[in-house]
């Protein structure tokens, strides 16, 4: 019976699939280097073959590469799992560390039909003056600000509904696993990526006695729409989407909600959601 509580908190699905192909993205640094080049060598030898269109995606380095790894695979191949080897300070989405990586060799050899978690992921869609949308998928969060130093204004809206004008720096719309980042040093909440939401934070709201904002995060449940609407569509924005950024001219509009698509993560053993959690902020 506990067990299967802790599967359903988990929110893990027991689906597994047989990896014979790999791919490693890799931080350029020495260390970074040497160790996947290790874990390469090894999973050949064991009959594991490179491939750029891999069932499995090993990052090698910290949370930004494992965030490379996603931008570069998952558009073409959205079934690829990813799993990660931390050589930083602080990680979050790697299971396993440093001196872990001949346990990590050891195990996707033995065992090579890991476990599968899906995360939720954001879908936003940038609608322009012409017509022309272009659709972001994040796995952190997008950002939206203004390209100067001058107030983002923008009207937001929920399930057609106007909810308020925001005056301030900028919004960030994160995902569960996001709101580990950069939600959370802005005071945003943590929340488990089981639930199927996404998270709304501010950054320098103005809240004075003419102009008031929420001034709080907010949690939108997977059926809920955000759209944000800029109150100077002619006028440039920067958008971040997981760290990369772009410029963007003459956008009327944001939408966002929760994707339809998720990322897969593969596991090759336990490790908890909270236990993760303990370990970033609170240490071991």
């Amino acid at each position: 019976m506990f067990e299967g509580l802790k599967n359903c908190v988990m929110g893990e699905q027991l689906e597994s699939f047989q990896v014979e192909h790999f791919q490693l993205v890799v931080r350029p640094d020495e260390e970074s280097r040497h160790l996947a080049e290790r874990i390469r060598r090894a999973l050949i030898e064991a009959g594991f073959t490179t491939s750029e269109t891999p069932q499995l995606v090993i990052a090698v380095g910290g949370d930004g590469t494992m965030l490379e790894a996603f931008h570069r695979f998952y558009k073409r191949i959205p079934k690829a799992a990813f799993v990660g080897l931390h050589t930083g300070t602080l990680g979050f989405y790697a299971d396993w560390k440093r001196h872990e990586v001949d346990w990590m060799i050891e195990t996707i050899i033995k065992n090579r039909t890991p476990k599968i978690v899906e995360y939720p992921l954001v879908s936003a869609i940038f609608e322009h003056q012409d017509g022309r949308r272009l659709r972001h998928l994040a796995l952190n969060e997008a950002i939206v600000k203004s390209k100067t130093l001058s107030t983002f204004v923008v009207d937001v809206w929920i399930n057609g509904e106007r909810f308020e004008t925001f005056r301030g720096d900028g919004l960030i719309v994160s995902t569960p696993s996001g709101s580990t980042a950069y939600s959370h040093s802005v005071g945003g909440s943590i929340i488990h990526p089981s639930i199927q939401a996404l998270q709304v934070s501010e950054l320098a709201a103005i809240n004075n006695v003419e102009y008031r904002t929420l001034g709080r995060s907010f949690v939108l449940p997977r059926h809920h729409v955000l759209d944000i609407y800029p109150m100077h569509a002619d006028g440039e924005i920067l958008v971040g989407i997981d760290g990369n950024v772009f410029y963007m001219k003459d956008v009327v509009r944001i939408q966002a909600h929760v994707a339809e698509e998720k990322v897969r993560f593969a596991r090759f053993r336990h490790f908890p959601f909270w236990q993760r959690v303990r370990m970033k902020f609170l240490g071991d």
